[in-house]
């Protein structure tokens, strides 16, 4: 399979996911009432007090994966888990791009898609994700 239809393949799958479960919250929500959050989580309360943030936020993937954890679920957090898979499918892109290139021989594109998946890597890093 060529880099362009690996790329253009994990964009369509990773977008429509995302929009899925980001929609998937915002149905919870409405089934749930008050955003699902009924009761809002003490340890969330507490962190946002100190961030200075709204307690019915989710900042965090530590915060998504408890509120995915949780029965019921925390709608904020499964529409947030699709935030950040939006977030990542261009990446994943790049790198599915990078391998098929390298497995077309292509040397030139391969560099590139190298380059490009260490910057994102490094801005993830400098920027505390």
């Amino acid at each position: 399979m060529n880099a362009e239809v690996v790329a253009a393949r994990v964009l369509l799958i990773g977008g429509l996911l995302g929009v899925a479960l980001m929609l998937v919250g915002v149905v919870m929500a409405a089934i749930h009432g008050e955003a699902g959050l009924d009761q809002v989580v003490p340890r969330r309360a507490v962190e946002s007090i100190h961030r200075g943030h709204p307690a019915d936020t989710v900042v965090s993937l530590g915060q998504i994966a408890h509120g995915l954890t949780r029965r019921p679920m925390d709608p904020v957090a499964v529409s947030a888990l699709g935030i950040v898979v939006l977030f990542g499918t261009p990446g994943v892109a790049v790198v599915g791009a990078g391998v098929a290139f390298f497995r077309e021989g292509d040397a030139r594109f391969t560099t590139i898609a190298a380059i490009v998946a260490a910057a994102l890597v490094l801005s993830f890093w400098l920027g505390g994700v």
